[in-house]
């Protein structure tokens, strides 16, 4: 039986621009039902356009190869069950809080964001979201919100991103001097694509829960500061600096979690450190505190650069791509056509390769695909930025950006690609 993916499909591959029109092209790729690509479909419309001239897209792709969504749709986010967060808590709050059967399970100081958080533990008969609009109702200028989870990507297939996004080689001490941070799982550092790389890698676990196996760090690690010892792990600026945050613990299931709790204490430790610019390949739901917290650390002059999620076209936002101080980036494969698992919306920034990418893993390397391995070159691309003096703060980033990219899809910003392919070769030898 054959499936075909409308609502999931890969989008625009290209716009043609003549005297008079623009001609979009939709592709749909067909899968049978074992997830492989058997065909796929095309579907053209025409709008009144611009006299410019045609866009010169990119090489062949592997777009016909299959993939598969890496994290969990938004709309089923999870929490820690039972906790909740509270930034700045006003005076008596806790004892107020402890009166009504909650209790203290630990107080975070995140000096360096200038903000103090409690986690509370709700009794046993309220759930979190009716300890939430109590809070709200007596407290309404409190912020407060779920200790959600957070989901790391995974996915399918080479080494074409340098090439799509314009970068090229680089020597080994390209991006020295810059300090890039990553939020994600535990980061392998006898991988023979960061050994010997300047990272600083600091856990954010409870003193008894364990690191989650994840290849997902070390593989957004490695493009961003690979070292290409032997050819074949290329990072984009290997002369970087990296501050690397584990905020991922094992399950006893075998799987991994992260909560919001965890990427606070991460992204404080990361403002220490001076760091400039932070790649959040990670997603969530809508919450007040993360709100704050990016508003928080933009302030400080950090830029946050995330993945913009992989739940699909009709998903709602991921966050903390969704949050306005943030760039959000989707993924696009060889042929420049949309990542089909990839959320779709007016908060998307930029698209970045991301399909089919050969990337470092624990042991070796695989083809993998999703928006967390597009994230890293946006955040390659604004850390030279930022280092060529641009001010950190993403409306200045956005228009900087804008200038680098090609568009994709119909003229001007969409849901699908936002500005477009960003293309920028760096200027070290």
């Amino acid at each position: 039986m054959m499936l075909v993916l409308i609502a999931m499909g890969l989008f625009v591959l290209t716009v043609g621009m003549s005297h008079a029109f623009a001609q979009s092209s939709t592709s749909i790729l067909k899968y049978d039902r074992n997830g492989n690509v058997i065909g796929r479909t095309e579907s053209r419309t025409e709008t009144p356009a611009p006299n410019i001239a045609p866009k010169v897209l990119g090489p062949d792709s592997s777009a016909s190869s299959p993939v598969a969504p890496e994290t969990t749709d938004p709309d089923a986010d999870t929490f820690e069950p039972g906790e909740v967060l509270i930034v700045d808590p006003p005076s008596g709050f806790l004892r107020a809080m402890a009166r009504d059967g909650y209790t203290l399970i630990e107080r975070i100081r995140l000096d360096a964001l200038g903000m103090s958080v409690v986690r509370l533990r709700t009794p046993a008969d309220v759930t979190v979201e009716q300890a939430l609009a109590t809070i709200r109702a007596k407290y309404p200028s409190v912020v407060s919100g779920a200790n959600q989870h957070l989901n790391p990507g995974a996915g399918q297939q080479g080494d074409y991103g340098r090439k799509v996004f314009g970068w090229g080689e680089v020597s080994r001490s390209c991006g020295a001097g810059l300090r890039i941070g990553i939020i994600d799982t535990i980061v392998d550092l006898e991988h023979p694509a960061l050994r010997g790389q300047n990272i600083a890698r600091q856990s954010f676990l409870a003193a008894q829960d364990k690191p989650g196996v994840s290849d997902h760090g070390t593989s957004v690690a490695a493009i961003l500061i690979g070292s290409g010892n032997d050819g074949q792990w290329n990072g984009l600026l290997p002369g970087a600096s990296l501050y690397a945050a584990n905020i991922f613990s094992a399950t006893p299931d075998g799987k991994i979690k992260a909560s919001l709790g965890s990427m606070m204490k991460a992204l404080d430790w990361q403002v220490t450190k001076n760091v400039q610019v932070v790649n959040i390949s990670l997603a969530g739901s809508e919450n007040k505190v993360l709100s704050l917290l990016m508003e928080r650390a933009s302030a400080k002059g950090m830029v946050i650069v995330a993945a913009a999620g992989n739940g699909g076209a009709s998903a709602k936002p991921a966050y903390p791509a969704a949050h306005p101080k943030v760039l959000a980036v989707t993924a696009i494969d060889q042929q420049l056509a949309a990542y089909g698992h990839a959320n779709q919306g007016d908060y998307i920034d930029f698209a970045a390769p991301g399909v089919g990418l050969w990337t470092a893993m624990n042991g070796g390397g695989a083809l993998q695909s999703g928006t967390s391995f597009a994230a890293p070159f946006i955040t390659g691309a604004v850390a030279l930025e930022l280092a060529a003096g641009a001010k950190p703060d993403p409306v200045t980033l956005r228009a900087e950006l804008r200038k680098l990219t090609q568009d994709l899809g119909p003229p001007g910003r969409d849901a699908i690609f936002g500005w477009g392919l960003v293309r920028m070769r760096p200027n070290c030898k």
